[in-house]
């Protein structure tokens, strides 16, 4: 019998990309009553953080000054540490959710993945969207490349090792091709 040719075992990573559109990010954030759950959404989203990064985040791993979190090397999933920057205002949480729970060391939020999931289920049912935390990972990506923050930059934060892998994102953003349209037409 003839031997047939290896296949690729690489999928193609187009596959079912899914974020969440401006408006339907509002309404997730406006469904949630809780100020942890709120903290813990909003940062997932605003760093761009993978769940695994997310739950083994620790104060230690916090740069309040720089307005950096550290993410090392052993909780990615290229095994390579990297630095991601968190805006203020998300900081400002940070500080009071710690000061709130009388926490300085150790991890922030003392969760699970499964935990987390869940509870962007239920907010996420709450609002009528569709939401993962993987899917505010690739929100995060769309909405920084429709912001113009350079993809370089992008890349960095979210952890890709290839800018191929970041840019297969600005497909998703059929917005930014129409502004880009509409702002250079008479």
């Amino acid at each position: 019998m003839p031997k047939l040719p290896k296949r690729n075992k690489r999928r193609p990573f187009k596959r079912n990309i899914k974020y969440l559109k401006r408006e339907e990010w509002d309404k997730l954030r406006e469904s949630i009553d809780n100020y942890r759950d709120k903290l813990i959404i909003t940062l997932l989203y605003s760093t761009g953080m993978r769940i695994g990064e997310f739950v083994k985040l620790r104060v230690e791993n916090i740069d309040f000054e720089e307005r950096f979190i550290s993410i090392l090397p052993e909780n990615t999933k290229t095994g390579q540490g990297r630095t991601i920057f968190v805006p203020r205002e998300v900081l400002n949480d940070i500080k009071a959710y710690l000061k709130l729970e009388k926490k300085k060391r150790g991890e922030i939020f003392d969760l699970t993945t499964r935990r987390v999931q869940q509870l962007l289920k239920k907010y996420s049912a709450r609002a009528g969207v569709e939401a993962t935390p993987h899917t505010l990972r690739h929100t995060h990506i769309v909405h920084s490349l429709l912001d113009r923050v350079p993809i370089t930059a992008v890349q960095k934060q979210v952890g890709h090792r290839r800018l191929t892998t970041t840019q297969i994102y600005s497909d998703f953003a059929p917005e930014q091709v129409r502004e880009a349209y509409e702002r250079s037409s008479p």
